[in-house]
């Protein structure tokens, strides 16, 4: 659904509201609010529904059901909502303790607490929760990096619940996401900015865990492929170095810090992960070690997974050769 503002209609609206909350100091309550916030061209850059809204100081309130409608192009691009919130509207600042729900292009989260600020540097507003959320993203990652066999583990079980998400993921008190996503992230702290353009950075720190779905595998169950780590970011559309159109979908992961990514058949750990939608590959940094529970052990500096074939590429390093341990002839067919 599209919503077209009436520019000037709304800033009287915002202007007289605003003067009707600073001059009744006896009753500062208004009901089934909605107020347009502006940027200095005059175009609203978010708007704020609620149930009520209560002055508190001078220039904060507190809103009871709010909604935020975060616009581009004159568009909702991200809706926001929570049971409560404390609203700074002449800073453009934002906070609550309670879940809040997002809903953008390509993606939906849920988290608490959360913080939304406008106007920060290199964004054009960030959402951010600081103690736990998660994310689900429409987007799949391709399955070059997802599966590497079609006799995978790591599937789905029939009632659509992970069998490959830690216990402490599924024990968070977060509300569930309004469907199953093919790819799902899980922190304890998620900055989410909006950078324009359709294009987002998602920022997690602390217990990382990203959960990746290959629906395109043969089976009625799609193979299941997970990452986690201490830090990371994906960016959904261009990063603004690639002219694909990737509008809505996932183009990078880079994860850092005790990185460990298990794919079906295949274990792969690291100090640093990077993965591009361009590329196709998945590249290991630093301490690099592949396991295939078919064809053996991989160890080196930097370690490429290709796309194509599902190979590993071994780089040496500076401090030390590549090894390859194979496994036994009798474990293999030794004419592949």
């Amino acid at each position: 659904m599209i919503y077209k503002f009436n520019v000037l209609p709304l800033f009287l609206l915002l202007f007289s509201y605003l003067n009707g909350l600073d001059s009744n100091s006896s009753s500062n309550g208004f009901f089934e609010v909605r107020i347009p916030t502006y940027n200095q061209a005059g175009r609203i850059n978010w708007e704020l529904h609620a149930d009520e809204v209560d002055k508190l100081d001078e220039g904060i309130y507190s809103a009871q059901n709010p909604k935020m409608f975060i616009l581009e192009d004159q568009r909702p691009a991200t809706i926001a909502n929570s049971n409560t919130g404390f609203f700074n509207l002449g800073q453009g600042l934002a906070k609550g303790g309670e879940h809040l729900f997002i809903e953008g292009d390509g993606f939906e989260a849920v988290g608490r607490p959360w913080t939304f600020e406008e106007n920060i540097t290199d964004a054009r507003n960030c959402l951010a929760f600081s103690e736990q959320g998660k994310i689900g993203f429409e987007s799949q990652v391709n399955a070059g990096f997802v599966g590497v066999s079609d006799e995978g583990v790591n599937k789905r079980s029939p009632k659509g619940k992970s069998t490959s998400i830690p216990d402490d993921k599924n024990s968070m008190d977060l509300p569930n996401l309004s469907k199953d996503f093919p790819t799902t992230a899980y922190g304890e702290k998620i900055d989410i900015f909006d950078l324009g353009d359709g294009r987002r950075r998602f920022l997690l720190q602390t217990d990382v865990f990203i959960e990746m779905q290959d629906m395109e595998s043969n089976g009625s169950d799609p193979q299941v492929s997970t990452i986690s780590c201490d830090w990371a970011e994906l960016f959904l559309g261009s990063d603004g170095n690639s002219s694909t159109n990737l509008f809505g979908r996932i183009s990078k992961i880079h994860a850092l810090g005790k990185v460990k990514l298990n794919q079906p058949l295949r274990k792969s750990s690291a100090d640093e992960l990077k993965w591009s939608e361009q590329s196709g590959q998945v590249n290991l940094h630093g301490n690099a070690k592949v396991s295939h529970q078919k064809w053996g052990v991989a160890i080196g500096e930097h370690i490429i997974l290709l796309e194509e074939d599902g190979r590993a590429e071994v780089i040496g390093g500076n401090q030390g050769r590549s090894k390859l341990l194979l496994p036994a002839l009798n474990k293999t067919n030794p004419t592949k």
